[in-house]
């Protein structure tokens, strides 16, 4: 049975109860979840499960592991209570959606760029976006400054299935569009502001670091 992927139902839902299909020592499948796997760049969610500690969330062989810190006392078949650690999924909701943005201003600027890798981690305090080319701080300022007056006019962001291919999710924003799994805030007035900062690891790459001002 497929766990139900409460997530994409409702991305701030941050406290479920759900029945335990499997537990494997530490790793634990749900019939159903609102924890978030790590994919797409974005990191797995923590939180706990009947206030044993989840460390991390993956998928594993297409099942979702929640890996927890200790074997619990529970077992397959228990009704357990489920709580996401808010502030940090909040704080990954909000980086994505930034990062996304940074990615259509930068691609505006700079033109089309092949991205090398992409990753939303809050244990980074930033997401980092890798591309081949070469970028200036004087233009990543310029385009710093785009990003926050459109984050400031309070946009509507939206996820949704594509009605031509149900397996998949299209992230919209103003004009901006692409295909996303991931979680999101509803509006870029929950983003606030950001900062960027470029990294070059050397032979015509580049990183962009995205990071929230709180």
């Amino acid at each position: 049975m497929e766990t139900v992927k409460l997530y994409n139902q409702d991305p701030y839902l941050s406290s479920f109860t759900a029945k335990v299909v499997s537990v494997k020592g530490t790793n634990i499948i749900l019939d159903r979840t609102a924890f978030y796997p790590e994919g797409g760049g974005q990191t797995g969610d923590t939180g706990t499960l009947d206030d044993v500690v989840v460390v991390d969330t993956q998928t594993i062989d297409g099942e979702i592991v929640h890996i927890l810190e200790a074997e619990p006392s529970f077992r397959v078949g228990d009704a357990v209570k489920c709580e996401l650690d808010w502030d940090r999924r909040f704080h990954v909701m909000r980086l994505h959606s930034a990062s996304h943005i940074m990615e259509h201003f930068l691609l505006e600027f700079y033109g089309p760029l092949e991205r090398l890798g992409s990753s939303v981690d809050d244990r980074k305090d930033r997401s980092e976006y890798a591309y081949e080319g070469r970028f200036e701080s004087q233009d990543l300022k310029t385009i710093e400054n785009e990003i926050n007056g459109f984050l400031s006019e309070g946009n509507e962001i939206t996820v949704s299935l594509d009605p031509h291919n149900p397996e998949m999710r299209v992230w919209k924003c103003s004009s901006m569009e692409m295909y996303c799994g991931g979680t999101h805030v509803k509006n870029t007035d929950e983003i606030g502001q950001v900062k960027l900062k470029r990294k070059n690891p050397g032979r015509g790459k580049e990183r962009v670091e995205t990071s929230l001002i709180d």
